[in-house]
């Protein structure tokens, strides 16, 4: 190991209290059994992407409001950042198969009574919605944690990056796919009959985790989950995620850096319709188009990144994904016709999936596997704080500027943010911080290896 590696090893003083918590090499799940794994989360994220499109579209048909419409979105995300300290908990002490069972069932349960209630109690459509939408949150909240938590206890460290890519394909795949089935199942099919669609697809993928309970219940967790979980162990636990990510210098760094990114995408979601119908005078379908070319990039970046990757280190790869962004940005600011805005907007959105790659592969490396999934829930939580604040900052200076304006003034700000970060993200130019990161120290590991 370098000089500097061993520097860096003492980020997280104390993290394991003095003692080898190292787990034993064992056997990871088998190539075969992962592929089925990450199509069936693949599958859910395609019940999401369903989920996106069936409840706003519900939502405005049932009260013509763009306010109530409003309230669902809201309705819908709250839930989310508020369980997701507990949702990291509860992953570090309950075996990921439950986990993803539990979430997967809850939310082909919650679908299909919506479904079911839209005809029995026409009267309370909205109210139904509002429920079904608070509930699609919190579970999804669970499943994402749990995503994240299960990936180190069963892929080696030497084929981490190659399992993101898979897994940041998948959802990449679904936001292309997604909106174009759900599309066409609502000119087929009255829009309540998705919310059935959507409780089968949360079917198939319980079923598809069931079948994989005998490799997914051999994982072995790092948790204290001897102690009873009660209100005061699940505050504890959120404590203890908090303390440590504030012991990882270089994971701080990089969450300051993907709330950057979250506010240029933000920015830019959020002034999309206005640009394109407004600015450039497209129709509406122009608009739909945008997401299809962000996700057709992001696509393209699946074969991309593990080659990357491997040419560069972790500082290098970070900085390279994050330019993508900011030019994307920059273009959206400054295009004068709607084809370089397009391209544009691709770019920005699209290579968000190489950004993604990266930080989720260092985090692996980085957080202390007893502390992993419960460190993960606060980092996402604070991740997500930005995308509200886009919508805040478009909001306040809509009036004043254009959205073009708006949008390249969120890359300057990044960039200005990201300067003051690089003291913390030059950490990451070695591959291993922590004396025990999430991932066993397999053969060929990085970490391990001192590369």
């Amino acid at each position: 190991m370098s000089h500097e590696a061993r520097e860096n090893t003492a980020e997280a003083p104390g993290e394991d209290g003095g003692s080898d918590t190292r787990t034993p090499p064992r056997a990871y799940m088998p190539g075969p059994q992962v592929a089925r794994f990450v199509g069936g989360r693949g599958l859910a994220a395609l019940g999401d992407q369903f989920l996106l499109f069936a409840i706003p579209l519900l939502a405005y048909k049932m009260t013509g409001s763009a306010s109530q419409t409003g309230l669902i979105f809201l309705v819908e995300w709250l839930p989310r950042v508020i369980f997701l300290p507990v949702a990291g908990v509860f992953a570090d002490r309950i075996r990921s198969y439950l986990l993803y069972i539990g979430s997967d069932f809850v939310r082909s349960g919650l679908a299909l009574t919506a479904f079911a209630l839209m005809f029995l109690v026409p009267d309370g459509k909205f109210l139904t919605l509002c429920v079904l939408a608070a509930g699609m949150s919190v579970a999804g909240a669970q499943s994402y944690v749990a995503l994240e938590a299960t990936l180190p206890r069963f892929v080696p460290m030497d084929q981490m990056v190659r399992a993101q890519s898979i897994i940041q394909g998948t959802e990449q795949t679904s936001e292309v796919i997604g909106p174009v089935l759900a599309a066409l199942l609502a000119s087929a099919l009255p829009t309540t009959s998705l919310l059935a669609v959507i409780g089968v697809v949360y079917g198939l993928t319980t079923l598809n985790t069931l079948t994989l309970r005998r490799w997914l219940r051999t994982e072995t967790l790092s948790g204290n989950t001897g102690e009873p979980t009660t209100v005061r162990s699940v505050a504890t636990g959120i404590g203890e995620g908090v303390t440590t990510l504030l012991k990882l210098p270089a994971i701080l760094g990089l969450v300051g850096l993907t709330m950057t990114v979250n506010l240029m995408v933000g920015v830019g979601m959020a002034t999309s319709a206005a640009t394109t119908v407004g600015v450039f005078h497209q129709p509406d379908k122009y608009y739909g188009a945008l997401s299809t070319g962000a996700g057709i990039v992001g696509i393209l970046t699946f074969f991309v990144v593990p080659k990357v990757t491997k040419r560069l280190n972790p500082f290098a790869a970070l900085m390279t994904s994050y330019s993508l962004i900011a030019l994307g940005g920059i273009g959206v600011g400054l295009a004068n016709t709607f084809t370089q805005y397009a391209l544009s907007y691709a770019v920005l959105l699209g290579t968000v999936g190489f950004f993604n790659v990266v930080i989720r592969t260092e985090r692996v490396r980085r957080i202390p596997r007893e502390h992993f999934a419960k460190t993960i829930a606060i980092i996402i939580l604070l991740n997500q704080l930005s995308l509200p604040a886009a919508g805040l900052l478009v909001t306040l200076f809509t009036t004043s500027f254009s959205p073009q304006s708006i949008a390249l003034g969120s890359v300057i700000g990044s960039v200005c943010a990201v300067a003051l970060l690089i003291p913390l993200l030059a950490r990451l130019r070695n591959y291993h911080a922590h004396p025990d990161p999430a991932p066993s120290h397999g053969q060929n590991d990085p970490a391990r290896d001192g590369n």
